[in-house]
């Protein structure tokens, strides 16, 4: 390329092929999310529109190689970053072990789909030095909030505003102190003690007095962000209101919901029918843990008459063992209630197609989740909470129910509603409906990625 060439801009024919290269914090064959499925059936859904994918992903392990689906995949160590592999006189030159393997994947665009030590804002920043455009989709609040659920204490959606007086009330409300010891911690000065004295003495006290100087290094790391990536992908409405309120420029932000993956598609008449299906089964599919509300749907069943001809599957596992035992506690009390352990994602349509209803009672502002989409696809009704991803994506008295995240009543009258009055059930499926497909999200990305590459200069350090 002759320097004539430099500072012209590319011209992004259709028929020109893209490398792009997602990062995530994690993979298959590791314990999986909807990010994951959304990454894998993405990469997938792109090479039907020139686009050439791979995978780099973090791990707890060592380096790793492999092929998943059919896409190269990649697993670095988690201090990849740190790890100084190539050395120069000329910073430009100098590569960390992550530089590395993105640059062997000869990448036009690094899209990264995480939010963690492993995938994040660190190795955003490696990417940007080496001058490859970047795009972000944020698939969880924690870019935004502080204690990852956006509910302002506990209480109500946020409307995401990184404020740090309010931010770090909200938080230390979340480690459990009470309402006045909250708010003295958010009038405290913006110190930040995490490696002082009183670290070293009590680190839960370093990190409390610390709290607001967190928000305020949240809010700049949002900014760094927005910076160093081409586009922020919103997956809701929510999402891109949120990033609004914290001064994120809308040109930058484009908003694109996800899908269920293509097996999703053996649509059945619900409810069940067949000389086993006395009872409507309710399922829910998750990670065992506060936020994601298993506990909430014990509770509402145990407001019920126990002779009530209903189900409750609960299909997952999760790291909060007191959490785990009291589920364990409550099916042994209650035969209605089965823990089915964890439900490997190729088994996922295998559940959810002897299921009624599927039940998402979520402690937090969701930007899918992806199992409403594939409940949609296969014409099951939800019962979800009112909040975030969910309630943008279930309409009420439509194909489901939106119900409270806090309580119990309203799920426990909701759980009554489908297990005595089936023809409501029926109602409620045959309104249920793919809306996207894969094919939909992938020409979305498709087309954000030529917008992008077509507006770069075209440079000497471009692949050849």
């Amino acid at each position: 390329m002759t320097s004539e060439a430099v500072g012209r801009p590319v011209a992004t024919e259709e028929g020109k092929r893209l490398r792009i290269v997602h990062c995530v914090g994690f993979y298959f064959p590791d314990s999986t999310g909807g990010t994951e499925v959304y990454v894998r059936d993405l990469v997938t859904a792109l090479s039907r529109h020139s686009m050439d994918g791979s995978i780099i992903a973090a791990t707890d392990g060592t380096y790793d190689r492999y092929s998943w689906n059919g896409v190269e995949v990649v697993r670095y160590p988690i201090d990849a970053p740190e790890i100084q592999r190539v050395t120069d006189r000329d910073v430009r030159r100098r590569r960390t072990m992550f530089q590395e393997i993105v640059e062997a994947t000869r990448p036009d665009l690094f899209h990264l789909h995480s939010w963690t030590s492993g995938a994040g804002l660190r190795h955003l920043r490696q990417v940007a030095r080496m001058d490859i455009p970047s795009v972000v989709t944020m698939h969880v609040p924690s870019p935004i909030c502080m204690r990852g659920t956006m509910l302002l204490n506990d209480e109500r959606p946020c409307d995401g505003r990184i404020d740090d007086r309010r931010c770090a009330r909200c938080w230390a409300l979340d480690r459990g102190l009470p309402s006045p010891a909250a708010y003295l911690v958010a009038q405290l000065p913006r110190w930040d003690v995490t490696d002082s004295v009183i670290s070293r003495l009590s680190p839960r006290a370093a990190t409390l007095l610390s709290a607001r100087a967190a928000a305020a290094t949240k809010a700049r790391q949002l900014r760094s962000m927005a910076t160093l990536s081409e586009r922020i992908v919103a997956p809701s409405e929510w999402v891109r209101a949120a990033l609004a309120e914290n001064a994120i420029p809308p040109e930058k932000v484009v908003v694109s919901g996800q899908s269920a993956s293509a097996e999703f598609s053996d649509r059945k008449p619900r409810p069940l029918q067949g000389v086993d299906r006395r009872q409507i089964v309710i399922g829910f599919l998750g990670r065992l843990e506060r936020y994601k509300g298993a506990d909430l749907l014990v509770r509402a069943l145990a407001e019920l008459p126990a002779d009530l001809p209903v189900l409750l599957r609960i299909a997952g596992v999760g790291q909060d063992a007191r959490f785990t035992r009291r589920m364990e506690e409550a099916a042994r009390k209650d035969p209605r209630i089965q823990l089915m352990g964890l439900v490997e994602h190729e088994k996922v349509p295998e559940f959810l197609a002897d299921i009624d209803v599927l039940a998402v009672p979520s402690r937090y502002m969701e930007t899918g989740p992806i199992v409403v989409q594939e409940a949609r696809a296969l014409g099951i009704p939800v019962m979800g909470a009112d909040l975030g991803g969910i309630s943008e994506r279930v309409h009420h008295g439509v194909d489901g129910w939106l119900l409270p995240f806090d309580d119990p009543g309203p799920w426990a009258e909701a759980i009554r509603v489908a297990a005595t009055d089936r023809a409501e059930v029926a109602r409620l499926s045959s309104n249920m409906r793919r809306t996207r497909s894969i094919d939909d999200v992938a020409s979305d990305m498709a087309k954000l990625y030529r917008e992008i590459m077509a507006g770069r200069p075209q440079t000497a350090g471009a692949w050849s």
